[in-house]
């Protein structure tokens, strides 16, 4: 990725995120909501929610950073 490229839209099938900068800043967002959540809301549906959230924002990481996530 080159300098000039970062935070501009990079269109890719399925990303709801304009720019990578957008997927950078939900990604932050996301892992504080999920650090922040009290003990009593820890159930097995947050946990699968947690799970599926991660996954989607990483897979938007790995495609800013130009490895493909496996299908």
């Amino acid at each position: 990725m080159s300098d000039e490229s970062y935070g501009k839209p990079h269109p890719s099938a399925g990303s709801v995120y304009e720019t990578d900068q957008g997927v950078i800043e939900e990604a932050v967002r996301r892992l504080r909501e999920l650090d922040d959540t009290p003990l009593h809301q820890m159930t097995p549906l947050f946990y699968q929610h947690g799970y599926e959230e991660l996954r989607m924002m990483i897979s938007e990481l790995l495609r800013i950073l130009g490895s493909a996530p496996r299908g």
